[in-house]
């Protein structure tokens, strides 16, 4: 421990110095931070910018807990074909997003509902399309469960223990404990499995591979999750696009950088998947 506390002290000093040197690291936090500074500009409320301290409170988290373990490398077989397949999907998704917001068709629910809401509008069809298409896709590829990001390695679950615990203990500040729990289940199986295992597990690791550059890769994968949200914020109508492209490039797209910078300290989806969910229900 008291070795643990020295290496981790002259990492924490060298942090600054490092950084500075470090020209793919500037760049990468220079456009993310970015969209804030339009945010800011175009809201003129410091209080806009908030949630980019818990961010990257998050980051730092991970970093400080994962600075002496080495990232493990993504394991990709046929990296520019299953990359193409994974933005092909993503893709997909972001059609049928508009599709459904702009009217141009209507999706029968078959009466399948509950607390959530109609399960034929969104978590059904993103639990196929996002989770178990790609994931049968891997498995033809010879891919094993742990090779897509799903295990029980104790790093990962035990670096996830502190923010699940903070985000519960918030969400409970909020919402009673069997509204909490009906929304988590709703987000978990409408949000964060699905899109942790498309964007992170999938997308995030063969950009790593293509690339060679796992920062670049996350925050490219982080790009593309925050113009996924682009349909939902605008929800059918261009009357407040302002407010919609910042919400998914600020917020979403910064989300899902922590997330993606989460999964490759850690290379496991399921506690990432829970903070996802948490994150949503919890606020």
């Amino acid at each position: 421990m008291i070795a643990f506390l020295k290496t981790t002290w002259h990492a924490v000093r060298a942090l600054p110095s490092n950084f500075i040197h470090d020209r793919e690291a500037l760049a990468i936090t220079g456009l993310t931070l970015l969209p804030w500074l339009v945010l800011w500009i175009y809201r003129r409320d410091v209080n806009s910018l908030q949630p980019l301290t818990w961010i990257f409170g998050f980051i730092a988290f991970y970093w400080l807990i994962g600075h002496q373990r080495p990232p493990k490398p993504a394991e990709v077989r046929r990296p520019r074909l299953e990359l193409l397949m994974a933005l092909a999907l993503a893709a997909v998704w972001i059609i049928y997003r508009i599709g459904e917001y702009w009217h141009w068709y209507t999706i029968p629910i078959f009466g399948l509902s509950n607390s959530c809401g109609p399960i034929a509008e969104t978590p059904l069809p993103k639990m196929i399309e996002m989770f178990l298409l790609p994931v049968m896709l891997l498995l033809i590829l010879k891919y094993s469960l742990s090779q897509m990001g799903f295990n029980w390695d104790k790093f990962s679950w035990l670096a996830a223990l502190l923010p699940i615990l903070a985000l519960i203990g918030f969400g409970l500040t909020r919402h009673t404990p069997e509204a909490l729990a009906i929304s988590s289940a709703c987000f978990f199986f409408g949000a964060g499995l699905p899109e942790e295992f498309i964007f992170r597990a999938f997308i995030q690791t063969r950009l790593e591979a293509v690339l060679g550059r796992p920062l670049w890769a996350v925050w490219l994968a982080s790009f593309i999750f925050g113009l996924s949200h682009v349909p939902i914020d605008l929800a059918g109508s261009f009357s407040h696009w302002p407010d919609a492209l910042l919400t998914a490039f600020t917020y979403q797209m910064t989300v899902g950088f922590a997330m993606g910078y989460a999964y490759m300290r850690t290379r496991n989806v399921l506690p990432l998947s829970l903070i996802h969910t948490l994150i949503d229900s919890a606020f």
